[in-house]
């Protein structure tokens, strides 16, 4: 390449006299080379000077040559720059290709976090290994994220480690005896009465208890009183579940198995909103696994798994039965089943539209459903209607009845609908497969669901609890709890971890590459579990989310460390937090216009 910027010559009949200001000058035409040389790939640049006519010039020409100088110097080095830049992207780091879909997406884990316990209700002398006192024993937590990254978690307390007895006695497996909470020599595991909730406001790199959930020391009586005259984590409660609405109000619902109750909180978790007084749902059926979901402005959805239609309606009938409110939970629709199997319950956050997955049926084999509504849920009560609820849709085969775990349904703004779920046709110790199935129209159209398990070769192993997350620019990630057999199968030994895998708008077909996200073995299978064919030791579920700009991922899970105090043939069970940040250049998040969010009215905190 050969760039000559060269200055015009003057012929003396051009030469302009103005008095007091003429001068002569010698002005050298300036002639730049950049050249590319044969033997090297880096360009060089020649700088010549050449003779130019003697001219006599006013101030304001001289001015003008040496500006166009210093113009050619400068568009010169920019040529050179640009050159030697594209040079170093190509022989150093070579740009990568556009992501397509179906392509792998990269994320590297940082060290895991353990949730903690209240400082003054640690007890060294309560059972839990003297290395893991700090932290909180439990089991099934939930996740929940807010529009700026806060995130909340709950988690199943340990019903048989709050005291050395229980309130059941033999039917809990130990002696009659009330339940402690921070009780210092009574052995409990409890910091207060209700389920565990902690809360993140640094996008997951400290973790605390939410506002108002201090200890309550003491044992049932306290708690007793303190749910009938107090609020927050005086409120017993056994597991739960969080929604975040589309104005970040954080809802907590925590299960008495009899009925729930109701918290709600701002600023992420750092602002209790619900009063002194415990609230009760007042739902008209008992619950042994709460599912909530929220959006607009206070539109809530409560899935609850009742086992057994309640005698109020008996003119319908199913495991789960659904809630609605508009008022932030202050009041709930009543008396709508969804007959089938194990079922869970997301919607979006801005939209209108509500999913619920489940099994057809409480059976050993049959299919995987989805119950759409494109209206807020609305129309369910106050008698047995469908409401907005249309017909349920199949997704793909059930070939077996997994000991655990649920169908899992998840969804982002855009209108990406995943549903994820284990399948157990080689029965509960044979090879486990993991079905999805996908829509990008919002459960309009879906595409043939498809296996995602790992190849593990004939013998196989465990895939349970598999949690789907979908950003807005649809990165969809998927973990589970895995664990590969070895040539003997199932086996005292074997080690559960917890894996995790990402794909850019995945389709039907597309192969997960699978990671361990967490070095630390989640379980080592124990003789006991081998011999009775047990795979319950991570319980029943663990949920992860992504951030809100999809550039990372965060994951709520359980850890088994130990033995049990009280518990033959288990282990302790503790809460941990790992967030991964996602290396791969996903293209920039999809830009949904904002409707118009649904407006209820104004929640109360009410003592009802």
């Amino acid at each position: 390449m050969r760039i000559m910027l060269q200055n015009m010559k003057q012929s003396s009949n051009e030469r302009l006299k103005r008095r007091g200001n003429l001068r002569r000058s010698e002005i050298k035409s300036l002639v730049v080379l950049i050249m590319a040389d044969e033997s090297s790939s880096i360009p060089s640049i020649d700088i010549e000077f050449h003779e130019a006519e003697l001219i006599e010039e006013d101030d304001s020409k001289i001015l003008n040559g040496m500006l166009g100088i210093t113009f050619a110097f400068s568009v010169a080095f920019l040529i050179l720059a640009t050159s030697l830049g594209e040079l170093a992207t190509d022989q150093n780091s070579p740009m990568s290709e556009p992501l397509s879909p179906g392509d792998t997406i990269e994320i590297t884990f940082g060290e895991p976090i353990y949730m903690p316990r209240h400082e003054e209700c640690i007890d060294m002398d309560n059972g839990q290994d003297a290395e893991y006192a700090g932290y909180g024993v439990g089991y099934e937590p939930s996740l929940s994220i807010d529009s700026l990254g806060n995130m909340q978690i709950t988690a199943h307390k340990d019903l048989r480690w709050g005291g050395e007895g229980t309130p059941f006695g033999p039917i809990l497996g130990g002696p009659t005896d009330t339940w402690y909470a921070c009780e210092d020599g009574e052995m409990t595991s409890w910091d207060y009465w209700a389920s565990w909730f902690w809360v993140s406001t640094d996008n997951g790199s400290t973790w605390g208890h939410g506002d108002s959930f201090d200890p309550t020391p003491g044992n049932l009586a306290n708690s007793a009183i303190g749910s009938i005259t107090g609020g927050a984590s005086e409120c017993l409660g056994d597991e739960g579940d969080i929604a975040v609405d589309n104005n970040d109000v954080v809802y907590y619902l925590d299960t008495t198995l009899e009925d729930n109750w109701w918290h709600r909180f701002t600023e992420g978790g750092e602002s209790y909103e619900m009063g002194p007084v415990c609230q009760r749902m007042n739902t008209m059926a008992a619950d042994d696994r709460p599912w909530v979901a929220a959006q607009g402005d206070g539109i809530i959805h409560y899935l609850g798994n009742s086992g057994a239609s309640p005698p109020e309606c008996t003119g319908d009938t199913g495991r789960y039965w659904y809630y609605h409110s508009e008022n932030g939970g202050n009041s709930f629709s009543q008396c709508f089943a969804m007959p089938g199997g194990w079922s869970t319950i997301s919607s979006e956050n801005n939209g209108s539209y509500v999913y619920v997955a489940q099994e057809d049926a409480d059976s050993g084999s049959g299919t995987v459903q989805i119950r759409i509504s494109d209206d807020y849920g609305r129309g369910t009560g106050p008698g047995p209607s469908d409401g907005s609820w249309a017909p349920p849709v199949e997704l793909g085969p059930r070939t077996g009845n997994c000991p655990e775990g649920y169908p899992v349904v998840n969804n982002n703004e855009a209108g990406t609908v995943v549903v994820i779920w284990a399948d157990c046709g080689n029965g509960d110790l044979g090879a486990w497969d993991m079905q999805m199935a996908i829509s990008y129209d919002h459960g309009d159209t879906w595409e043939e669901s498809w296996s995602v398990a790992p190849d593990w070769g004939e013998s196989g192993g465990i895939t349970m609890y598999p949690f789907v997350s979908i950003s807005e620019n649809n990165m969809v990630s998927v973990a589970w709890y895995g664990l590969e057999y070895g040539d003997d199968g199932y086996t005292e030994g074997d080690e559960w971890y917890l894996m995790v895998g990402g794909i850019y708008e995945p389709h039907f077909g597309d192969t997960f590459e699978w990671s361990i996200a967490d070095p630390t073995p989640l379980h080592i299978v124990t003789a006991y579990e081998q011999a009775n064919g047990d795979v319950h030791a991570l319980h029943d579920f663990f949920e992860t989310v992504h951030g809100p700009n999809g550039e990372w991922m965060g994951i709520a899970y359980q850890q088994n460390i130990g033995l049990h105090p009280f518990e033959e043939n288990e282990e302790q069970r503790y809460i941990k937090f790992l967030r991964g940040d996602v290396v791969t250049d996903v293209p920039d998040l999809i830009i949904v216009e904002d409707e118009e969010v649904v407006r209820g009215p104004i929640w109360i905190a009410t003592d009802i």
